[in-house]
């Protein structure tokens, strides 16, 4: 793998920044793998929660949603030479992919940021087919919730995949607008949290908020976008928000609602 020396990383602009020489370091051990008897223990609490929440259609699509949004980081993680990517289950919260080592560039993290929402959206397959061959609108709502996780996810505040994604983007502009905007956005999303009843998802939010106004840096020194890859991230970040409406949209059309607004209030139910 690669990285580079923090002084090396160009403070500004995109245009014409020299580019770090990247220095070999040893490899990291791989991370580890969560134990199966907590790993199932974790995954019955979140079903409980969730259930107790929102029923268990919500609880079945939140589960499978989860695992294979998780998936999708871990194989990118493995594509980009961090891996062996790992799943942990976060009770009350949903999941987390581990890596192994850094991405040898910021392009590959957003890479591995967007592989999670993107590939999530798979698992509302099943839900439309069921709802189809059943004929029981009910089963719009898992795809629904699938597409909605993946569309929050998206949000670019700390810790989500979008502060992931659009961060190294940011930063090349310049690192304080990096921060400034992660820093309002996961503010406006705390206080979303509080007054929708989710003090754990504020509580998250918030201590990535003070980490973030803390830390020296946000990600590790690796080398930075290029011009083209800066275009690329946008592009696919766009791709990405757009197909997760569509699904939503899908969903709704399904549940013969005007529009997602009727139904994105249970999240807070």
């Amino acid at each position: 793998m690669s990285t580079s020396n923090s002084s090396e990383v160009p403070a500004t602009g995109p245009w014409g920044s020299p580019q770090p020489e990247p220095k070999p370091v040893p490899p990291a051990p791989p991370a580890p793998r969560q134990h199966w008897a907590w790993t199932l223990v974790s995954s019955v609490i979140f079903a409980a929660f969730l259930w107790w929440r929102m029923g268990w259609m919500w609880a079945l699509a939140a589960m499978v949603g989860v695992f294979v949004h998780e998936y999708g980081h871990v194989l990118a993680i493995n594509a980009a030479g961090s891996g062996p990517g790992r799943i942990h289950v976060v009770p009350f919260f949903g999941g987390a992919a581990t890596m192994a080592r850094p991405p040898q560039s910021e392009f590959k993290s957003v890479l591995i940021a967007l592989a999670g929402p993107a590939f999530g959206l798979i698992a509302a397959v099943p839900f439309f087919a069921a709802a189809w061959t059943t004929g029981d609108a009910h089963w719009f709502e898992g795809a629904f919730f699938i597409a909605a996780i993946n569309l929050l996810n998206l949000v670019p505040a700390p810790p989500l995949d979008g502060s992931k994604a659009l961060g190294p983007v940011l930063g090349r502009i310049h690192p304080m607008l990096e921060r400034a905007v992660l820093v309002a956005i996961g503010a406006a999303a705390a206080l979303w949290a509080v007054t929708h009843g989710e003090w754990l998802l504020a509580m998250v939010v918030g201590v990535t908020i003070g980490s973030s106004l803390t830390a020296p840096r946000l990600r590790p020194p690796t080398a930075p976008l290029a011009a083209n890859e800066i275009l690329a991230s946008l592009a696919l970040y766009v791709a990405a928000v757009m197909i997760c409406l569509a699904v939503l949209q899908g969903a709704t059309d399904g549940l013969g609602l005007p529009n997602p607004l009727a139904i994105l209030g249970r999240f807070g139910a």
